[in-house]
Parts: C-alpha cells; sequence; structure tokens
C-alpha cells in the first residue's frame, strides 16, 4: 500500500492507511497512516459498535487534513481494552 499511496499523493490525491502494527507501517512507508491497537480483523472496533467505528474513521480522516511530513505514523490513541485478544494476536497465540 505504502507505494500505490505515495504514487497518488504525488498526482495530488491525498491519502491515509490505518494501520495496526507501528514496526510494519515503519517498513512499508506510507505517506501517512494512522495507527489504532486493535485486534486483527476489528480495525475499526468491535462488531456492532458503530460509536467506535465512526470515532476512528473521522480521526484518520481529520488527519488526512493536516499537513504531515512525508512518513507520519499519527497514534489515534484507540486502544483494545474488552480483553486480551490483540496480545494473543501479536503472540500468535489468538485460538
Amino acid at each position: 500500500m505504502g507505494l500505490l499511496q505515495r504514487i497518488l499523493d504525488q498526482h495530488g490525491l491525498a491519502t491515509v492507511s490505518l494501520t495496526q502494527i507501528r514496526e510494519i507501517t515503519e517498513l512499508v512507508k506510507p505517506s501517512l497512516a494512522c495507527l489504532v491497537e486493535h485486534p486483527f480483523g476489528l480495525t475499526l472496533g468491535a462488531v456492532g459498535d458503530e460509536a467506535t467505528h465512526r470515532a476512528v474513521l473521522r480521526a484518520c480522516l481529520a488527519e488526512a487534513t493536516r499537513p504531515h511530513p512525508a512518513g507520519t505514523i499519527v497514534d489515534l490513541g484507540f486502544r483494545w481494552e474488552r480483553d486480551d485478544l490483540r496480545a494473543r494476536q501479536l503472540r500468535k497465540q489468538a485460538h
């Protein structure tokens, strides 16, 4: 995604990626990424949690309207606090 994002940006189209793992995003180097610390498959939040879904999208789109140097990763501050699913996924013990 980082390469495509940079090409679109060069042609005047503002882009933003939504990411869950900072370290991988730093390697991909998108022009702008927003970090949420939610489990895989629940990037916007829990199933049915429309308020969080909207809040994540609004925060991410708001960052796309602000000036950022290329390669910026903005931590949106969303954290998964329902259970330890994210931690288990990161340890590859999600089952």
